[in-house]
């Protein structure tokens, strides 16, 4: 695909076509090496991403790293408390300075020894006895930058972004009234997937379309009539009510799980936030290729001692599980599909697809700006 073909594959959705006229992005947003190039520069150099827990950065010198896209990071809380983001590069010949998640005086590159404060300063770089024109102080790591919100602390490749918290601001004061704060964190687990990232970004936001015909446990607990979907500018969330009567295909009731409601809410451009009952879990789609992506799940449960509430943390954990290989043998057929001949987009179900329409649009508006006007 040469460069005219890239823009006329990202011409090839319109944002402004209302839903019910709309074709969905082509099938090339999925498969083509080079749309995932140009995503890489164009929406995740660009957005908020999530990267660690608040709690794993209380202490000065504590430090989490990681890659998201190609691009290599470390968060790291400073002498003076602040918390700190940088492209995790040393800048003598490009290696991760440091991997992993800990706590340390400084960051020492492993490779030779290079080392830099917490608040990236170059301060040693051995040997270098000889260089010319070398200026220490142009030689310390790249910032990020970095926000803390909610239990999270996010990182953005874009020094001119505007901040995260006010563009979620609605969101968190509904977390907070279903006292998300009384939450504590569990356990994590990562799923690999054989799809591009916004296949299963898609599935997520279909308004519930799939779960009657792929998700009987997870239909048995929820009321489908009530279920909506709202969209904002940069978010959207959907709500659905318990079931109202037992269900045979579920062994316990299903208030117990979802509690008054779940809410299913989804930050641009791959981030969710499941709550319900005494539960939250998160999931952050990272993509790993065209055709390739990780989830990244993390758990959170309202603190209780005994063995009941141990045996509904593991049976939540293990729902999550379940739903998640369903969700999995979905995505991977689906990108199995987009790759045929015979598909390049389909139309929308007006009436549920509504989050997922939302999603293309604002990614529509972020690849557009990249190729040009």
């Amino acid at each position: 695909m040469d460069s005219a073909d890239l823009r006329a594959a990202v011409l090839g959705f319109d944002p402004e076509v209302p839903i019910e006229s709309a074709w969905m992005p082509p099938s090339s947003w999925y498969v083509a090496p080079e749309v995932h190039a140009l995503e890489r520069r164009a929406v995740f150099a660009r957005t908020w991403q999530p990267v660690a827990r608040l709690d794993e950065l209380s202490q000065p010198g504590d430090f989490a790293s990681g890659c998201l896209a190609g691009e290599p990071w470390v968060v790291v809380r400073g002498r003076d408390g602040e918390l700190r983001a940088f492209h995790n590069v040393c800048r003598h010949k490009g290696r991760e300075v440091v991997q992993g998640r800990g706590r340390a005086e400084e960051l020492v590159c492993g490779y030779h020894a290079w080392r830099y404060d917490l608040d990236g300063a170059l301060r040693g770089a051995p040997r270098l006895a000889g260089v010319r024109d070398f200026d220490r102080d142009a030689m310390g790591l790249v910032p990020l930058r970095v926000e803390a919100w909610g239990r999270w602390v996010f990182v953005n490749g874009d020094p001119d972004a505007p901040p995260l918290a006010p563009r979620v601001a609605p969101l968190l004061a509904s977390l907070e009234e279903g006292g998300w704060g009384e939450l504590t964190y569990s356990r994590s687990v990562s799923w690999e997937l054989a799809c591009n990232w916004k296949v299963y970004v898609d599935n997520y936001l279909d308004g519930g379309y799939h779960i009657p015909h792929m998700h009987p446990t997870l239909d048995a607990q929820i009321d489908m009539e009530s279920y909506r979907t709202e969209t904002f500018e940069h978010f959207s969330v959907q709500t659905c009510a318990p079931a109202g009567a037992p269900d045979g295909r579920i062994g316990y009731d299903a208030g117990a799980r979802i509690g008054p409601g779940a809410i299913y809410a989804w930050v641009y451009p791959n981030w969710m936030l499941n709550r319900y009952g005494p539960c939250l879990d998160t999931n952050h789609v990272v993509p790993l290729g065209p055709d390739r992506c990780r989830v990244d799940y993390e758990f959170w449960f309202r603190a209780a001692d005994g063995e009941e509430a141990r045996r509904f943390l593991e049976e939540s954990v293990e729902q999550s599980a379940l739903t998640q290989r369903e969700d999995v043998a979905i995505c991977e057929s689906v990108q199995v599909g987009l790759g045929s001949s015979a598909y390049d987009r389909g139309r929308y179900a007006p009436r549920v697809e509504q989050g997922e329409h939302h999603f293309h649009r604002l990614l529509a508006r972020d690849l557009r700006r990249a190729v040009g006007p």
